[in-house]
């Protein structure tokens, strides 16, 4: 069946393109066929997402996962974005006047009682995939802005075992020597225990240990002060945000979903998850959601 000039069409073909990652300059073919419908996308997406109808002081903290062409023969294909895609859609917030900020300013603008005048963004990225260090860290170097980077610390140089174990496919982590190349060029390093385990289903002396001494090897390899945390799986309970208090740590991140507002719990940041098609219309829905999701549970 004929799918030229046909809507339908178009979505196919971009659905198409987002599976091997934007990757083909066919792409503008895309694109001119939604100008064609009288859209200028780059103008209307921005508008959609401007910070300006935003509640000023609110704050966001962006998840991202692998960073790549999908894959599907994973379990998550989801969590593949394109790097085009992840560079598209932190443009769009830093065009429509979102102030990209680490998370330490992020949490700090919005928990304590202070009067900002902008709307917030922080970037997270959670396992340390190398694909991370190779595609998503250059293209953040480029554009100035800086995330955190939270590891698996025993996995650093080897592979997803946690994943594997599960029936995922194999994806390569970044080495020591690179995380530590990152911390030195001005990203966060953070922990994500040393093994990926759920947290709630361990003993107290194995929950400290993946949270003590994940913490220390990270402090030793980089050399400096790691303060942040996040729970693998989002898996938490109080036992759990205690312990991560007893460590030593001054926030944590889970994967529950709204915005960071007063009153967040340093221990329970809410995070936005990012998919393979985080941008335009998608990403703009679902801040909105987060936002309103955070406001009806306040």
């Amino acid at each position: 069946m004929k799918i030229k000039n046909n809507v339908c069409g178009m979505f196919l073909i971009f659905g198409l393109f987002a599976l091997v990652g934007f990757a083909k300059n066919d792409i503008i073919n895309v694109i001119a066929i939604g100008r064609k419908c009288g859209r200028q996308a780059g103008d209307y997406e921005v508008s959609l997402l401007n910070s300006s109808s935003i509640t000023p002081g609110t704050s966001i903290v962006l998840l991202y996962h692998r960073i790549g062409p999908i894959k599907l023969s994973s379990h998550v294909t989801g969590q593949y974005v394109s790097p085009r895609v992840l560079c598209w859609g932190l443009d769009e917030l830093c065009r429509a006047g979102w102030r990209p900020v680490s998370l330490d300013q992020c949490i700090d603008a919005s928990t304590k009682c202070r009067v900002v005048n902008t709307s917030n963004f922080a970037i997270t990225f959670d396992d340390g995939y190398l694909s991370v260090y190779d595609h998503a860290c250059p293209a953040l170097n480029e554009r100035g802005l800086t995330a955190t980077i939270y590891l698996v610390v025993d996995a650093l140089g080897g592979v997803n075992e946690w994943d594997k174990r599960a029936g995922d496919v194999e994806e390569r982590m970044m080495s020591a020597d690179q995380a530590r190349e990152l911390a030195e060029n001005g990203f966060e390093i953070g922990s994500h225990t040393l093994t990926h385990p759920r947290l709630t289903q361990l003993d107290d002396e194995t929950l400290t240990r993946e949270l003590d001494d994940s913490k220390r090897k990270l402090e030793d390899m980089i050399g400096r002060e790691v303060t942040s945390f996040s729970y693998p799986y989002g898996d938490f309970d109080n036992r759990v945000l205690k312990a991560a208090v007893g460590a030593g740590y001054k926030n944590a991140v889970c994967t529950g979903f709204g915005a960071v507002v007063h009153g967040t719990g340093l221990f329970e940041i809410p995070r936005i998850n990012m998919r393979w098609n985080g941008f335009g219309m998608r990403l703009r829905r679902k801040i909105q959601r987060a936002i309103k999701a955070t406001c009806c549970n306040k």
